[in-house]
């Protein structure tokens, strides 16, 4: 799809900020010692194709606790090449339903944004290619509502062409303009201005886009993500590059900026700094690029407290940066509606030397705690692959928790998939035909230009983010909660603990089998003919009314089905046997563990699911892969 890639194509490894003079990897103290960050089951969205999946955007409905919505830009046109694509969820997350757009199908596109109305309208836009009144193809900005909250989608509303980078925010607050819908965008080159929509009507109509900033023709600027304030105020970052190619070459640091509008989006005030972020120079770019490194610095990313807490509007940013050597997670706030800044400092200081992080997305939730989300490679000094990592503050930023893995395998970006130049751009001319492809790890190799973080109305958060430790980047979940226990009244804090569970009544775990009570769900099979091994992913489903609690474990009884056996006569010689059963049999009665599989959370709450077990099945002809097995599962639940 053809954008206004300007710098920020070859600036994609850029960008960031805060004024001040910045500290050496400063200790950030445990936030509060009576909190903590526990994180549920891995769950795969994307089930639509072993394509990858890139540039991810999330958002929580604010009337339904459990509807999410999440967007990507997906290699799955008929050619392979692009288009956005959107994933509803109605249970939290566990179960996903995807969309598809017809303008995408046809003509492709890219920056997907999605985002929930005051009142549950879901709202989707996106590039794809339009042609205009001269037959020059353009990048068009498409606008989608839904009243289910993603599972369908009306018509588009059209924008116009010649956008890129749009990014869009619902005020949600209580403030006159609550509930209208904002579209940040660039547009303009060579004088590259940030603009921004509006709409009063739910996403049935807009207004715009009013100019809000602009590089004068002498410097690139690109919109970052655009926050609500508690009174309804509108900010607007974005970042200053140089775009001429001469002049990008001998830059190693952004400039960051902000607008805001009191009256709406109708007028903006005059920009104000926030400050720089420094970046690899443009030969140690091109040359770690060469080397195939993923690893790309990326946007700025902003939140904003609109909660009732202590630290209402209170603005977060953090950020990749690599002033301190390797590239790391920085992070400043402001306190006085981004008028000055925290001195910056780094987020997580304590990870080797070699180790690198990147690609950052903020969020606060409706109790006022702050998550941060980022890759990191430190558990490679390859630097060949990358886990998912969270932290959070519940102090305003002052103190953070100790950072926690969140993905439960690494990813390897430079995986087949993701190297297959799958998306062709074909153009003719008088003289000759051009073709030019890029792949997912070539365009968007640390995921995309920005990875997908929100909390539902209960406050759990939901990270959403490109994960590649399959053969290319799909899209997986998980729920982050960060737990802060209440101060113990002194009267609490005198009764006795025997009295205590006297009060509430004598509860026991008892161990008990669970078929009844557990559905098995699985994802992709995979099968290598030449070994003759199939790998089943099968997870557990709570389908009760009660919690169910670990140690779970599933336990083979056969793997022959006798009924069926009485009608298939002789030749029943294919039977697979079980090659990684946790105690090491290989057929009847082996069993596999599933007492990691809920993570960090106690009980498997109903409706939920764990964490995928492979079961690996080995065949004695390769070429007939059928199978069956009989099991059972066990756990404990609770009684009195």
């Amino acid at each position: 799809m053809k954008k206004i890639w300007v710098s920020m194509g070859a600036l994609s490894f850029l960008f960031l900020m805060t004024s001040g003079r910045i500290s050496a990897f400063p200790s950030l103290e445990t936030a509060k010692k009576n909190a903590r960050i526990l994180v549920g089951p891995n769950i795969l969205v994307s089930r639509d194709g072993d394509v990858p999946h890139v540039e991810l955007m999330a958002a929580a409905n604010p009337k339904k606790v459990k509807h999410l919505l999440g967007t990507a830009i997906t290699f799955t046109r008929p050619d392979g090449s692009t288009a956005c694509k959107t994933y509803a969820s109605k249970d939290g997350g566990y179960t996903w339903a995807d969309s598809s757009f017809p303008e995408q199908v046809e003509f492709g596109g890219g920056d997907p944004q999605v985002a929930f109305g005051l009142n549950g309208t879901a709202y989707f836009c996106a590039l794809t290619d339009v042609r205009d009144d001269a037959g020059k193809t353009r990048a068009g900005l498409l606008f989608y509502r839904s009243e289910d909250g993603g599972t369908s989608w009306g018509k588009m509303t059209d924008l116009g062409y010649s956008y890129d980078h749009e990014q869009i925010v619902v005020d949600h607050s209580f403030g006159q303009y609550a509930g209208r819908i904002y579209i940040g965008t660039l547009y303009g080159y060579p004088e590259y201005q940030v603009g921004v929509f509006r709409s009063d009507d739910d996403g049935k109509s807009f207004v715009g886009p009013v100019k809000c900033a602009s590089g004068q023709g002498k410097i690139g600027i690109n919109v970052c993500n655009m926050l609500i304030l508690s009174d309804g105020s509108l900010f607007v970052p974005y970042g200053d590059f140089p775009f001429r190619p001469e002049e990008s070459k001998k830059t190693d640091r952004i400039n960051y900026w902000f607008v805001t509008s009191q009256d709406g989006g109708v007028t903006f005030a005059l920009p104000k700094s926030i400050g720089y972020q420094q970046h690899a120079k443009y030969d140690e770019m091109i040359k770690a690029r060469k080397a195939g490194s993923f690893i790309r610095t990326g946007f700025a990313m902003f939140a904003a407290d609109g909660s009732t807490s202590a630290f209402k509007d209170r603005i977060y940013a953090a950020w990749d940066d690599v002033r301190f050597g390797r590239q790391r997670i920085l992070f400043s706030y402001s306190k006085d509606r981004g008028e000055t800044w925290t001195e910056a400092k780094a987020l997580c200081p304590q990870v080797p030397e070699w180790a690198s992080q990147f690609q950052p997305m903020v969020f606060v939730n409706n109790e006022g705690t702050l998550g941060v989300m980022w890759y990191d490679t430190r558990a490679s000094k390859l630097d060949d692959q990358f886990h998912l990592y969270f932290t959070a503050s519940t102090d305003g930023g002052e103190t953070f928790l100790a950072p926690v893995r969140v993905s439960s395998a690494p990813s390897f970006p430079a995986g087949d998939t993701n190297l297959v130049p799958g998306s062709l751009f074909i153009s003719s001319g008088k003289e000759s035909i051009k073709l030019s492809g890029i792949s997912a790890h070539s365009r968007w190799g640390n995921g995309g230009d920005y990875m997908g973080l929100t909390a539902d109305v209960n406050g759990v958060f939901h990270p959403f983010w490109a994960d590649s430790r399959a053969k290319g980047y799909e899209i997986w979940t998980s729920q982050v909660i960060v737990q802060v226990e209440e101060e113990k009244s002194k009267d609490e804090e005198t009764v006795p603990e025997e009295e205590k569970s006297k009060q509430r009544g004598p509860l026991k775990m008892v161990q008990a089998p669970l078929n009844s009570q557990i559905e098995l769900v699985y994802d992709p099979i995979k099968y290598d003919a030449k070994m003759g091994v199939a790998t089943i992913p099968i997870r557990l489903k709570n389908i009760s009314q009660e919690p169910l609690f670990g140690p779970l474990s599933v336990r083979v009884k056969a793997l022959v089905d006798e009924e069926q056996k009485k009608y298939s006569g002789e030749g029943w010689e294919n039977i697979p046997e079980i090659i990684n059963a946790a105690n090491d049999l290989k057929g009847p009665g082996a069993v596999f563990d599933y007492s990691g599989a809920l993570r960090d959370f106690e009980s498997l709450e109903p409706g939920a699911i764990t964490e995928a077990v492979g079961w690996k099945l080995k065949f004695l002809n390769p070429k007939f892969s059928d199978l069956f097995l009989e099991v059972e599962v066990t756990g404990f639940i609770q009684k009195k």
